[in-house]
């Protein structure tokens, strides 16, 4: 039988309506009760588990920063100043997955306090921030000066790039650019002749190429030229609306998919 909150209702049930709530089997008698009325009907209480975890760290909060942004999204940061005097450092705290998981940095000089409602959910993710504690701490010199990875460059870059590249030590650049980059260097991996042309949080690639899938797409040139769009909602690179037009259909499709699947795959994990 259902009984309390699920059962104060002043229609009758429909045949197949889904009923959620706990069902208590004792003294071989069955009840359905809502977790609210748990302790009403039944002699079980609710609880709940709260964990802390006091990691070492002695790293620089930004490349923490850095790395749990681009991990997850959604993710807020607050920094409150140091103490009366002046002295010590600033306080960093970081909410993850609807600030159910908390991280706090500067409170306690080496060490970083991470606190979370015991769930499945919040354990992964708990334990997936105290692994991005850890190797913020050990390798931050990627992110130190420019607030994103080391770039390695390729053999193929102009000289422009490369040189843009080289100056990022003293120019953040944003989760989108960073974004936008590696599609271009995905399609330059595949097409010789990749051109991109970025405005802001929008990229447009235009491919010359001497072949297609589908025949006699290809001028009498001996040229194919696809344009590729990519428009990014935001700088944290967390959606992005990517278009293809080519006169090879089945050629546009083959690198719309590849691009979706792309920029999926390099956003930050929806918590």
């Amino acid at each position: 039988k259902v009984m309390g909150n699920l059962a104060d209702r002043n229609e009758e049930p429909q045949e197949g309506e889904e009923v959620s709530g706990i069902l208590v089997t004792h003294n071989f008698s069955s009840k359905i009760v809502a977790p609210e009325d748990l302790s009403t009907y039944t002699p079980l209480r609710m609880g709940s588990i709260s964990s802390k975890l006091h990691v070492p760290f002695s790293g620089p909060p930004i490349a923490f920063s850095v790395m749990i942004q681009d991990m997850f999204m959604g993710v807020t940061h607050e920094e409150t100043p140091p103490s009366e005097g002046g002295e010590g450092s600033p306080i960093h705290k970081f909410g993850i997955h609807n600030n159910q998981i908390n991280v706090t940095i500067g409170k306690t000089r080496g060490v970083a306090v991470v606190e979370w409602e015991a769930s499945p959910a919040n354990d992964v993710i708990a334990d997936a921030t105290v692994t991005l504690l850890m190797n913020a701490q050990s390798s931050p010199a990627a992110m130190r000066m420019s607030g994103a990875p080391c770039y390695h460059p390729r053999s193929q870059d102009p000289p422009e790039s490369k040189k843009r590249k080289e100056d990022s030590g003293n120019e953040q650049i944003s989760s989108t650019e960073g974004r936008l980059n590696l599609i271009r260097d995905t399609l330059r991996d595949q097409f010789e002749n990749v051109e991109m042309v970025l405005d802001g949080n929008t990229a447009t690639y235009e491919i010359t190429t001497d072949c297609g899938l589908e025949s006699g797409t290809v001028g009498e040139d001996g040229v194919l030229i696809c344009t590729v769009n990519a428009d990014f909602d935001d700088n944290n690179g967390n959606q992005a609306k990517i278009t293809v037009e080519c006169a090879d259909k089945k050629l546009a499709s083959h690198v719309h998919e590849c691009l979706v699947h792309l920029a999926a795959a390099a956003a930050p994990i929806p918590t």
